[in-house]
Order: structure tokens, then C-alpha cells, then sequence
């Protein structure tokens, strides 16, 4: 009986912790109102999520521009870098960047805003140092390519 009750205890500390993990989503807000600050940036959206386990969160950011060709992106991006390696919500993680050529207004939701994203090619994300085989609407960035691009690399 007592083995069956200390199951029973360390069964349960282990679900509260696991489930603990997907109860600490960063507040995004800050992180989308700095982004929105911008220059060339319509507005932003910004979510989280656990690819693989709860306490694995990555940051999904979302940037409506003016500027949308390659050269307008890759600006973009460097003057983004600084607000993501330094707010709270996504410094350290990896961040999936989405650029889109618009406003924010001009969208119901982020599933209307994804079918407008800009193709982010591997040459445009070569001159960003960030590797990426083949065409994506997807920008990857780790936590070091955050902070390299930040401090101007």
C-alpha cells in the first residue's frame, strides 16, 4: 500500500510539472508594441509555441512592412534583432520571423496574414548568415543568430 501511494505522489508531481511547462507562455504584448515602433513596420503579432515538449517555447513573430522585397526584409530583420535578443518574451529562444507585405488591420487573424508571407530565399537569408535550404516563408533564427544580427554581425 505504501509503494502504491508513493507512485501515486511521484505520478503526480511529474504531471504538475509537465503541465506547469505549458502554463508559463511569456506575455508577448511589450514584445509586439516594440516591434510595431519599427521604422517600415505596419504592425506586428506575436505567439508562442512548444515544438516537442511544453518547456521547449519558441517565439512565432509576425511583421507587417511597407517594404517587401528582399532588401526591405533583410533591413527589417536588423533593426528587429535589438527588440528580440533584448525582450523578455523571446530572448534566448528560437523565433520564426514572418513578413508580411501590408497592414495588420488589413487581416482577420494570423491564418489570413500567413497566406500573404513574403518567401524568404536561401540567399536572402545567407546574407543574414542564417542557413535555410530551399524557399520558405519561414525566417529561422536561434538564439545566437538573434544576437549576432543584434550586434550588428
Amino acid at each position: 500500500m505504501k509503494r502504491i501511494r508513493t507512485a501515486l505522489v511521484i505520478a503526480a508531481a511529474i504531471g504538475t510539472l509537465t503541465l506547469s511547462g505549458c502554463a508559463s507562455n511569456p506575455d508577448v504584448t511589450g514584445l509586439e508594441q516594440s516591434l510595431s515602433e519599427i521604422d517600415g513596420v505596419n504592425g506586428s503579432l506575436a505567439y508562442t509555441t512548444h515544438s516537442g515538449a511544453p518547456w521547449n517555447t519558441q517565439v512565432v513573430v509576425l511583421l507587417f512592412v511597407d517594404d517587401p522585397t528582399e532588401e526591405g526584409v533583410v533591413a527589417t530583420t536588423r533593426a528587429a534583432a535589438p527588440v528580440l535578443a533584448e525582450d523578455p518574451a523571446s530572448a534566448g529562444r528560437e523565433v520564426s520571423v514572418y513578413f508580411i507585405d501590408g497592414e495588420r488591420a488589413d487581416y482577420a487573424g494570423r491564418s489570413e496574414a500567413f497566406r500573404d508571407s513574403v518567401v524568404i530565399t536561401p540567399e536572402l537569408a545567407q546574407s543574414l548568415g542564417v542557413e535555410l535550404s530551399g524557399g520558405s516563408e519561414r525566417l529561422p533564427l536561434s538564439p545566437d543568430d538573434v544576437r549576432r544580427i543584434a550586434d550588428g554581425s
